[in-house]
């Protein structure tokens, strides 16, 4: 029989990385005595051992695209099945499988997710959202800030899953806007060795390299390490634009004994170049020209002028100390810093020759440095027949950065006949520090008793923020008090019904007329479902209806023009259907549908009963991995197809649709293995995105801001692993 390469699911020991062995337990068996010829047939006894460990945990690998456990939605380790809210887990071997290389690549196939909201400048930010709704991102935990234009990113070949965490998130992560959040799990040292090294080739001259190794350091498994690196360039979509990429995520994890562990990681990522930011006039490309339809490839900015070079360096620490069966306390914290160069030409308006495309300038300098702590306690406590798992935490975020942003204007261009090098006066720019700190206690109860999961959490926050400028400083100070309750039954066939509700906040700048500061933006979500998991499947089926309010938005104060007040209200409605399932040990299925009734429910500004932009009403997707079985002429051989569909959207002033359109994905592995042993270990792989190239526009944000979809990329690799 052929061993197991690269192109199968990886080893169930491999998955178990942070398995502890203490012994291993076997039945006794009568064992041979010396002499006599049925010696070898005779049973002997041997000495018995112990073993003690863990399965899946929602931590550790999973083997193909179906995750059991999470810890986002609870900060524990909880089945998914029990979490009354809605939340996709995206394994490892999904992005691989799929070649994502950007968080919203990731996303493409989850419900209720609308990724590249910018379409194919989104390369160097994670623009998405979540139910019509900004979402956060986070790494292992804790929040990723942003600042101006210096906002973090995480290469996705660093990532062991992506935990996605649909509606209000407040209670357990404190400021955070109403859409939900996206935790970036990155991968750990293994006790089981793993080495790999890949690279790939593809359309607009793409070169990607990857290295990953990992395994124990000591005989006993007490040390253990990894590091992952990529590298990364290519020329990007719009002319004269390129993506450049330098990655490397060192950790280390010391393991004295079963019950406790810590675990060191490294980051250095650098961003010398990244695409495009700007955009295309909706004439031309949504609304008729009568010069025809502006180039997929146009760039509306200045080659010498482009500039984006982000530089973001960490280093963190995850401390976990089990004392005995009831307590547990984790610790966990990072220092972040992101450096920014950001110089810009956009577009901005189409004059009304229809070809004369205004044009602004914007430009910055950016550094932050950011502080992330999560410390908790953790008990398993039983009063009679009713089983509670408690979870005290208190986590603080502090945030220390300078930006310098300027705009102006840019001389105008031709977009049917662009004649670049023109000059760029470089703006005046203006200095801003900004310093940060919120403070959050809170406290979840998960209690089990029968069938039923009642989940209850509080939480209170106390946030700061202090700008300073040349004109003077100014300070906010706020506090919220938000929670979360919801209900899950789990009958014995894998269903499990729900129902819950949640809220979040979000601090605002500024003051009304009188001089108030303004309270933050208010989330409340509920949200009923059921999740299925059928017994004896790797299966995992889900259903949410939801209803998401965000309160207290800036709209114009009608009795004094220039202020603003806190009467705005957006609505987000909608179903979510998601599947994701192993019909067999060799085909893996995922399918997912998402339907989003928003609205402006309230405003001052005319867009009361508006659609919110870039949202469609529809969005659809599946996608297939079959890997033919051993023995098989065509043995080794993996094909792998997916359709994404996008309904239409609606610009900020409802004016004009975006229309819908339909992608198609598909990914060709062949493990070489199966051709020679001397080959064992290695898998080439093709995989094209967009495969029949379709040209679509993704959103358009703004009344005059549109932007274009990615074409087709396919990409050739060949990765290696012992």
């Amino acid at each position: 029989m052929r061993r197991r390469g690269v192109g199968d699911r990886r080893p169930r020991a491999a998955a178990l990385g942070a398995l502890v062995l203490t012994g291993f337990m076997v039945p006794a068996v009568a064992g041979a005595q010396d002499g006599g010829s049925d010696a070898a047939d005779a049973p002997v006894e041997l000495p018995a051992l112990t073993v003690t460990g863990q399965g899946e945990t929602a931590l550790t690998p999973v083997t193909g695209y179906v995750a059991n456990r999470q810890a986002t939605g609870t900060k524990t380790d909880t089945p998914l099945i029990e979490v009354p809210q809605s939340i996709s887990v995206i394994p490892a071997d999904q992005i691989r499988d799929q070649n994502a290389q950007s968080l919203n690549q990731i996303v493409r196939y989850t419900a209720g997710v609308t990724p590249e909201t910018r379409g194919a400048v989104s390369t160097r930010y994670d623009q998405l959202t979540i139910r019509g709704f900004d979402a956060d991102t986070y790494w292992n935990g804790l929040k990723l800030p942003s600042l101006y234009y210096a906002a973090p990113q995480i290469d996705p070949f660093l990532l062991e899953r992506v935990e996605v965490l649909k509606g209000p998130t407040s209670v357990l992560y404190g400021q955070s806007p109403a859409g939900g959040l996206l935790n970036q799990v990155s991968k750990r040292p293994t006790a089981t060795p793993l080495n790999e090294l890949g690279f790939e080739l593809g359309t607009n001259d793409h070169l990607r390299g990857t290295a990953d190794f990992s395994g124990p350091i000591d005989a006993e498994g007490r040390f253990l390490y990894r590091f992952s690196a990529v590298g990364l360039s290519e020329d990007g979509q719009f002319r004269t634009t390129e993506n450049e990429r330098v990655a490397l995520a060192p950790s280390f994890t010391w393991r004295p004994d079963a019950d406790t562990s810590l675990t060191l990681f490294g980051f250095y990522q650098r961003d010398p170049r990244s695409n495009s930011y700007g955009g295309v006039p909706p004439e031309g490309t949504v609304l008729p020209n009568p010069f025809g339809r502006i180039p997929v490839d146009f760039y509306d900015g200045e080659p010498d002028f482009e500039k984006f070079d982000r530089t973001q360096k960490s280093v963190a620490y995850d401390f976990d100390k089990r004392f005995n069966d009831t307590w547990s306390v984790r610790l966990n914290g990072r220092w972040l810093r992101t450096e920014a160069d950001y110089d810009s030409v956009y577009a901005n308006g189409l004059q009304p020759d229809f070809r004369t495309l205004n044009r602004g300038v914007a430009t910055s300098r950016e550094e932050m440095d950011s502080y992330t702590f999560d410390n908790q306690v953790q008990g398993r406590l039983a009063t009679g027949r009713v089983q509670h798992t408690v979870l005290a935490g208190f986590d603080y975020q502090r945030l220390d950065g300078t930006y310098a942003p300027g705009f102006g204007v840019a001389p105008s261009i031709d977009v049917f006949a662009p004649v670049y090098g023109q000059p760029i006066v470089r703006p005046e720019t203006s200095r801003t520090d900004l310093k940060g700190n919120q403070y959050g206690v809170y406290l979840q109860d998960q209690i089990r008793f029968g069938g039923f999961v009642l989940t209850l959490a509080g939480r209170h926050d106390w946030a700061e923020t202090e700008r300073t400028t040349e004109f003077g400083k100014a300070s906010q100070s706020d506090q919220a008090l938000t929670g979360r309750a919801g209900l899950t039954y789990l009958f014995e066939n894998g269903i499990a019904p729900y129902v819950s509700y949640a809220e979040s906040f979000n601090p605002q700048s500024g003051t009304d007329f009188a001089g108030n500061l303004f309270d933050p933006e208010e989330g409340t979500q509920y949200e009923v479902g059921v999740k299925y998991q059928p017994p004896g499947t790797n299966s995992l089926f889900t259903a949410a209806a939801f209803e998401i309010t965000r309160s207290n938005l800036l709209t114009s104060d009608p009795a004094h023009p220039g202020f603003s007040v806190q009467s705005g209200e957006a609505r987000s409605r909608g179903i979510e259907l998601e599947a994701k399932m192993a019909v067999t040990d060799r085909l893996d299925v995922i399918g997912a549908y998402t339907f989003l009734d928003t609205e402006y429910t309230e405003d001052n500004d005319g867009r009361e009963g508006f659609r919110l932009a870039a949202v469609p009403r529809h969005q659809a997707s599946g996608w297939a991995m079959y890997r033919v079985p051993e023995g098989s002429a065509l043995e080794g051989l993996s094909l792998g197809g997916g359709v994404r569909y996008t309904g239409s959207t609606v610009n900020a002033a409802n004016t004009f649709k975006v229309p819908s359109f339909t992608l198609v994905d598909a990914a060709v592995t062949y493990d070489l293995g199966s051709l020679s042993p001397k080959l064992e270990g290695a898998e080439v792989s093709l995989n094209a995105k967009n495969l029949f190239n379709k040209e679509y526009v993704a959103s358009c944000y703004f009344g005059e801001w549109c932007a274009y979809g990615y074409e087709r990329s396919v990409t050739a690799g060949l990765r290696y692993r012992w």
